[in-house]
């Protein structure tokens, strides 16, 4: 007989962040209440391990050569995870000491709900002279908001669209009423706002929360080109799933590429062309924070 769920559960999924993995989990040491496991799922790096924490881990892999199953490794790290709340925390991103007990405790509160956390975005050289991770204070002094969610406030939104995976909290129970990440989704892109929608449909509740993370600096493509191929088809799930299109912003510029035929009115997105590398080098904004 299986155990019944308690407590609360970290997910983290990651494919080579193996610094990253380790600043996220000294978050977690220094969270307030702890944790009280942490699920960590590597994606095609089948020699992943965890650094050495007095935190209770749970590790699992998942393979997908030529993607980064980001579906299929949510979707085993809540199979794996015990608690009765789950918090999905990008390896990007180092949680402040109060965010996941205040997700939970939002989460637990407002039975039915979907709870996202604030990312404050850390610039580059952020952690150059740093011989551990600095305290929350200095984190938020050396991060900023995101332009597009600086004014989201806390409390309930119906503003689905917005929710990202990067800093989520819900009951493993909805979790499962969701059934989970549509693996369909391969790749990059899509499959966090398709949860949101399913979510919502499902008859959850959505409320923001200024519980932090502080998402660590890697740089980014704009657009994201090296993922272009999987946006395409991901989009074209959605479109079909939800009758509207994501990744607006994505679509449109891989049009004045002339990368794409794409109608967002319409049912049409049709490949033109693949990003040359000079292309995809040049979309490269190694110093952008987010």
């Amino acid at each position: 007989m299986t155990a019944p769920a308690r407590g609360t559960s970290v997910l983290v999924i990651t494919g080579g962040r193996d610094t990253h993995l380790a600043r996220v989990l000294t978050g977690l040491e220094r969270a307030e209440p702890r944790p009280d496991e942490v699920v960590v799922v590597f994606m095609n790096q089948p020699g992943g391990t965890v650094p050495a924490t007095d935190l209770t881990v749970v590790t699992g892999h998942v393979r997908a050569p030529g993607h980064l199953p980001l579906a299929a490794a949510r979707n085993h790290a809540v199979q794996l995870a015990r608690g009765e709340v789950l918090v999905f925390l990008d390896v990007d991103c180092i949680p402040a000491a109060g965010a996941v007990g205040s997700l939970a405790d939002t989460v637990r509160r407002h039975p039915g709900t979907v709870v996202m956390g604030t990312p404050r975005y850390l610039g580059p050289g952020w952690a150059e002279g740093q011989p551990k991770v600095p305290d929350d204070g200095r984190l938020r002094e050396l991060s900023v908001l995101h332009p597009a969610r600086a004014n989201l406030g806390e409390g309930r939104s119906e503003e689905w669209h917005l929710v990202w995976t990067l800093v989520l909290a819900l009951a493993a129970a909805d979790a499962d009423r969701i059934g989970g990440f549509d693996a369909g989704f391969t790749g990059y892109g899509a499959e966090d706002t398709d949860f949101a929608f399913r979510a919502r449909d499902a008859g959850l509740s959505l409320r923001f929360s200024a519980a932090t993370v502080f998402h660590q600096h890697h740089g980014v493509h704009r657009p994201p080109l090296p993922h272009f191929a999987d946006i395409v088809v991901n989009a074209r799930r959605f479109r079909h799933v939800h009758g509207t299109w994501p990744m607006e912003g994505w679509l449109g510029r891989f049009r004045d590429l002339g990368l794409v035929d794409w109608d967002p009115d319409g049912e049409l997105l049709t490949i033109l062309r693949h990003p040359t590398e000079p292309e995809t080098r040049a979309a490269h904004q190694p110093d952008a924070a987010y």
